[in-house]
């Protein structure tokens, strides 16, 4: 019968002891920036349209800012000394926030008479657009890079009645505002650091090498993120006001005032994230043996020494033939050697038999 010495031993020697060596530890850089302040991008429309009767004029303050999320683990191989970055199946996210503080003039100058309205507003418009993908964006990755190109209709911000001073006039003034949003996101590398090494790695799928300090100590490891990054948010401000004014009837519709933010393309690199990688456990060591076989006793004793088996027999317990001395001769006087002394057998066979547990049993005397 196979016995657990044995069964211990041939695992030993079909794997060799060589045990999962593979750590892990998550991976999830995030960045949230705002690319342009918002009392940084001051827009002027001028009055327009120039020369007119009839005229109106925008001021805007706009500003985007930007969100993005990576989530996915770090591998970390010890037999190879390797890290690799596998990013979680729709586990990035990139969000992109444009926002508008509006405000108008309206004037006009009909048949001598003149009149300009106070500022009308502020108006607040916002509109965030978004895109889902999986990290880190690599090199090889399917999804990279991960693109946003939203474009709305237009979306009413505002409608007020243009009541002047003077009885001459009256009017409404609606604005629509529509949004053309592009923006693109890759990544460049990771910068994986250790105390006395450093790797880059810049393909997806693709570990790179990195040396541990020692083999027995759990592993820590320095992870940046760089990417790319280019935005090109513009805001299309749509008037359409109507006015009465001593009977004639003005309109101003059809005009496009575009805003646009400035374009943004550039490298971004995100904060330095710890990531910690366990040692692996130590290979079993192989059941003991006294000349480099298991011992299959059941014991757990080693087994004796093989001892040789040629020779004749002359005196009681001495080995003619120079081999060695001979086991007593039995208590019963008929010059038997007990079966607890028996030789035994030296051939490899014999041992991988005993190792089996299948080794022949003797006869009893």
């Amino acid at each position: 019968m196979l016995t657990a010495p044995t069964l211990a031993a041939f695992g030993w020697l079909a794997f060799g002891g060589i045990a999962e060596a593979t750590a892990t530890d998550r991976f999830e850089p995030s960045l949230e920036q705002q690319l342009v302040g918002f009392q940084d991008v001051d827009f002027d429309s001028g009055w327009v349209p120039a020369n007119g009767p009839l005229q109106l004029r925008f001021y805007a303050h706009a500003a985007d800012s930007i969100s993005i999320d990576m989530l996915g683990d770090a591998l970390y191989d010890w037999n190879a000394e390797a890290i690799e970055f596998v990013g979680d199946l729709q586990g990035g996210h990139f969000a992109i926030d444009v926002g508008l503080e509006l405000q108008a003039s309206v004037r006009f100058d009909v048949a001598g008479f003149q009149w300009q309205s106070d500022l009308l507003g502020p108006w607040d418009y916002a509109i965030i657009s978004e895109a889902l993908f999986t990290p880190y964006l690599l090199p090889g990755n399917p999804d990279r890079p991960v693109e946003i190109d939203d474009q709305t209709d237009g979306f009413t911000v505002a409608s007020v009645p243009i009541v002047p001073d003077i009885v001459i006039a009256s009017g409404n003034l609606d604005v629509d505002v529509a949004a053309d949003i592009t923006a693109s996101l890759e990544g460049l590398r990771i910068e994986a650091t250790t105390e006395g090494d450093s790797a880059i790695v810049d393909a997806e799928g693709v570990p790179s090498p990195l040396s541990p300090a020692t083999t027995d100590e759990a592993l820590e490891v320095e992870g940046v993120l760089v990417t790319n990054l280019q935005t090109a948010p513009v805001l299309i401000v749509r008037p359409h006001l109507v006015m009465s004014i001593l009977g004639q009837e003005f309109e101003i519709v059809g005009i496009d005032i575009p805003i646009a933010l400035p374009p943004t393309d550039d490298s971004l690199v995100f904060e330095p994230q710890l990531m910690l990688f366990d040692a692996p456990e130590p290979p079993p060591a192989p059941p003991a043996s006294d000349d480099g076989g298991p011992d299959d006793s059941g014991t757990g004793e080693p087994l004796p020494p093989f001892e040789g088996t040629s020779g004749s027999t002359g005196e009681a317990g001495s080995d003619q033939s120079g081999g060695g001395q001979l086991p007593p001769v039995g208590d019963d006087g008929c010059g038997c050697r007990s079966q607890a002394h028996a030789p035994r057998p030296t051939t490899g066979l014999a041992w991988w038999l005993l190792l089996l547990g299948v080794a022949p049993r003797r006869r009893q005397a």
